[in-house]
């Protein structure tokens, strides 16, 4: 009885010093995927736009409502080729990706910008943009994607993250 009441103590001990690893592992886990999931639709929408010849957008919304208008990627958003160039999709219009609603992450787009657009050439108009995911890790565990004028995506750290984005903290 003394044996098993020590193995239970050594492996609970074990467990509690591995536990915030584990945690720390599974957060950076979502927050990849994340950032891998939003990434991939927009390389879709930006290699679409140059296979069909016509401007592709990403933005913040659902193919119900269309694009919400406002920065905040977490509730999804859509990709679709813009036929009529209005930034707004509409039945008739091919819809390319649905990103589903992401739970306990903060993710927003650059101040002013609320889609991100596609030319058929592959370049991405206005200014350089980003969006910025933000997780239970807080700003130290944030991360970004950076789409240039050309249309280029990359991801990068966004430890300056303002602590007002990231209001979930570890």
């Amino acid at each position: 009885m003394l044996e098993l009441m020590i193995t239970a103590c050594v492996a609970g001990i074990l467990l509690l010093t591995g536990l915030p690893s584990l945690q720390q592992f599974g957060r950076q886990q979502r927050m990849k995927a994340a950032i891998g999931q939003l990434q991939n639709d927009l390389m879709m929408g930006r290699s679409e736009a140059v296979m069909r010849n016509l401007a592709a957008v990403a933005c913040p919304g659902n193919p119900s409502s269309g694009c919400s208008g406002i920065p905040d990627w977490a509730d999804g958003w859509i990709v679709f080729s813009d036929a009529n160039g209005d930034r707004q999709f509409q039945a008739g219009e091919t819809l390319l990706r649905h990103g589903q609603h992401i739970e306990n992450m903060n993710i927003s787009g650059s101040a002013g910008r609320h889609e991100v657009r596609f030319f058929p050439n592959g370049s991405a108009p206005g200014s350089n943009g980003s969006i910025t995911f933000c997780g239970l890790g807080g700003p130290a565990e944030a991360r970004k994607l950076v789409i240039s004028n050309l249309g280029r995506i990359r991801r990068d750290t966004a430890k300056d993250t303002d602590p007002v984005k990231c209001p979930i903290s570890a």
